[in-house]
């Protein structure tokens, strides 16, 4: 059902409100009636879950090179600026679509956004046709981020894999490629706020397809499976009390990437007139 600018989804576990701005989620409440996604506050970041198309991050010098053009790009993209139109609201399901044509990227397209709600799980869809008649290029990436009240060293992310945990640091100038390597206990990454203090966590070799926000303050937990996805981005504001669990299909880029837009890592090439799915879910324990 539709209540002015936004649609709200619910069920017996969970109510969430998008929208069709970005078709971005703009609140989560359990059954409980806990807010779990976070909620915007200017002090910190007015994002709460930003669809990132067709990019994740940014890109070197601001744009890219594509049949010998270059076209500038800016960071995560414009599908989280752009209306999106409504093309159903069920009861527990909404799709969006955005499908406007923007200057500065050189292909025709549809975007569709499908959220569904199943059970305590949000299952989200990001559904890419090419439109046109020449071949091509996009990818996406994922960026909610879920309330953390009590201070971030209370919290925990847990790993389905016992994985080799190689973050490539952000620098002030971009993204290292010297791993530094952390050490999980039982499959647990404990948070600290100096592992933000410049950007994210960055894990580009993952073997988990999905992981658990926890705490030690109370019993709720957040899951975010991504077996689509083969990135993973842990990142939040200084301070801030959120934490985003950022599935990409795109690395980062680093100082020495090619501006060519068919060399980047995670491009997903899309022949005319096909489509791709990508999906990840959310579960709220």
């Amino acid at each position: 059902m539709q209540n002015d600018t936004t649609i709200l989804l619910k069920n017996n576990d969970l109510t969430v409100e998008i929208s069709p701005l970005g078709a971005e989620i703009q609140r989560i409440v359990d059954k409980n009636g806990v807010d779990r996604l976070w909620n915007g506050d200017p002090q910190f970041w007015t994002g709460r879950a930003p669809v990132l198309f067709p990019i994740a991050g940014g890109m070197k010098d601001g744009g890219f090179i594509y049949d010998g053009q270059k076209y500038p790009m800016k960071k995560h993209g414009f599908a989280r600026r752009l209306l999106f139109q409504i093309e159903r609201a069920g009861e527990c399901t909404a799709t969006f679509l955005l499908n406007e044509k923007v200057p500065d990227y050189p292909f025709d397209y549809e975007l569709r956004l499908r959220y569904t709600l199943e059970g305590n799980r949000i299952r989200v869809e990001y559904i890419t046709d090419n439109a046109g008649t020449g071949d091509m290029y996009y990818s996406i990436g994922c960026h909610e981020a879920y309330m953390a009240p009590g201070g971030i060293e209370h919290y925990q992310v847990v790993f389905d894999e016992d994985d080799e945990l190689l973050n490539n640091p952000c620098t002030e100038t971009g993204v290292s490629k010297e791993t530094q390597l952390f050490r999980l206990e039982n499959r647990t990454l404990s948070l600290k706020e100096d592992f933000f203090k410049i950007d994210a966590l960055c894990f580009l070799s993952l073997k988990s397809r999905g992981v658990t926000l926890q705490n030690d303050l109370n019993d709720q937990k957040v899951r975010v499976e991504f077996a689509d996805f083969p990135y993973l981005l842990i990142w939040k504001k200084v301070g801030a009390p959120f934490v985003a669990i950022e599935p990409w299909h795109n690395s980062v880029e680093f100082d020495d990437v090619s501006r060519q837009l068919t060399e980047k890592s995670g491009q997903i090439l899309l022949r005319p007139g096909e489509s791709r799915t990508l999906t990840h879910t959310i579960a709220f324990l």
